[in-house]
């Protein structure tokens, strides 16, 4: 039986002013084999939110490119808050849910864009439909199972027809990804099948990069704000490279158990119970 099966309430985190928060309930495992993604709602507070916004200004004043885009990447370096959020208790249920009790985090990034600004078209899909070996998904006697997978923290506001992440649901179990037309990859022309879901800031939205997936152009006046903190079950990784410890002074010995590069053998459970 996964840990997070049965219902449970996690302690507040009297230093970041995190919330108490539930398991994963048996409505959202549904939504999840169903969909694909799972657009959790307030894993962050208004206080929270503002916070990080704040830090991300001092930790990254950079300008847009030329395309509108602010990206760079180990923004989890950026100070305590932003490593924190590597196992921020709203999203630990989920982790071990969906990754298994060993799930390893394998990079992260932001993403921040401005009006107009179009980031990828649609990609991803399930192995061996796609070309990353690593996108793949599984249910297997009430058990779910993901390669990797992302948990992005909305920073900002991306309501209804303001573009941003757009998928497919579904996706992540069809073997006719491929029938996709190219134009509506490319966000050229509108499909019924491809959906836009609205978050609020402090929203987090889970998918597994099975899922075909991307970026629909900016629309909104507001800047959108996402930091991506991509995992993967312990014994694999998409990166080329692993967090190095001594790049996270103060971590705990649960975040090093996280960072810690992709092995089998003797490998410590993510979690462990107190």
């Amino acid at each position: 039986m996964p840990i997070f099966s049965q219902l449970r309430i996690f302690p507040l985190n009297t230093n970041t002013g995190l919330r108490k928060m539930q398991s994963v309930t048996a409505e959202e495992k549904f939504q999840f084999d169903l969909e694909g993604y799972l657009v959790v709602k307030g894993v962050l507070s208004d206080a929270e939110v503002a916070e990080l916004n704040a830090l991300a200004d001092e930790a990254w004043p950079g300008e847009h490119d030329s395309s509108g885009l602010r990206r760079t990447s180990e923004v989890s370096q950026w100070g305590p808050r932003f490593r924190d959020l590597i196992d921020h208790p709203g999203i630990i249920p989920y982790l071990v849910e969906f990754m298994g009790p060993k799930f390893r985090v394998d990079h992260d990034y932001s993403m921040f864009m401005r009006r107009g600004e179009l980031r990828s078209g649609l990609h991803g899909g399930p192995s061996p439909y796609s070309y990353e070996g690593d996108h793949w998904y599984r249910y297997t006697d009430g058990v779910i199972r993901n390669g990797l997978s992302v948990f992005t923290y909305n920073l900002s506001a991306c309501r209804a027809g303001d573009g941003g992440f757009a998928c497919v649901p579904g996706s992540h179990k069809s073997p006719l990804i491929g029938s996709i037309p190219g134009e509506v990859r490319r966000f050229e022309r509108p499909a019924h099948y491809v959906v836009q879901p609205p978050v609020e800031a402090g929203d987090v939205i889970i998918f597994t990069e099975a899922l075909v997936h991307g970026t629909m152009p900016w629309n909104a006046a507001h800047e959108r704000r996402a930091l991506l903190y991509k995992y993967s079950p312990g014994h694999s990784s998409w990166a080329s490279e692993y967090y190095d410890p001594a790049n996270y002074p103060g971590a705990t010995e649960q975040q090093f158990r996280i960072m810690a590069a992709p092995s089998v053998g003797s490998r410590p459970d993510s979690v462990q119970e107190a």
